[in-house]
């Protein structure tokens, strides 16, 4: 029986992916007063500013707090979904079970859970996983097409 190797792409694919599932994990780890310190620092030092300077209404802590979750999760989906070769239903389960893992380990730490933040996590997952699907469709189209014009 023959191994299969990994391309470099699927292997980056792969790190990125894992990368970005130990940072939100990582996250989720922090103290509520470092939690929050960070959060407010790059509100405070990047967010809000640029909101202002597009005449745009600067964001609660709370708010950014909640977008952020929804940004790193389609992330992650999008990573996830590419990673299962287009698969919408692995990416969203496996989206869905990052985001019960990553409240679940708040509740070894002083922030606690909540099942509101695990709803706003599959927010970004469901949104994650229409993008990536869209990213595998184009690709495998576009590969397709090139296919066809090398014959």
């Amino acid at each position: 029986m023959q191994k299969k190797r990994l391309s470099g792409k699927r292997i980056l694919l792969l790190t990125a992916t894992a990368l970005v599932l130990i940072l939100i994990f990582l996250q989720s780890m922090l103290p509520r007063s470092i939690s929050t310190r960070e959060s407010q620092g790059v509100l405070d030092r990047i967010v809000n500013p640029i909101l202002r300077a597009l005449g745009l209404r600067p964001l609660t802590h709370n708010g950014a707090r909640k977008i952020a979750h929804v940004v790193e999760f389609s992330i992650l989906a999008v990573l996830l979904v590419l990673c299962w070769r287009g698969s919408v239903t692995k990416g969203f389960f496996t989206g869905f079970a990052a985001a019960f893992l990553d409240e679940s380990i708040q509740l070894f730490s002083d922030r606690g859970a909540e099942i509101r933040d695990v709803w706003i996590d599959l927010i970004g997952v469901a949104s994650g996983v229409l993008i990536g699907f869209l990213i595998w469709r184009w690709y495998t189209i576009r590969g397709k097409r090139v296919e066809e014009n090398d014959t």
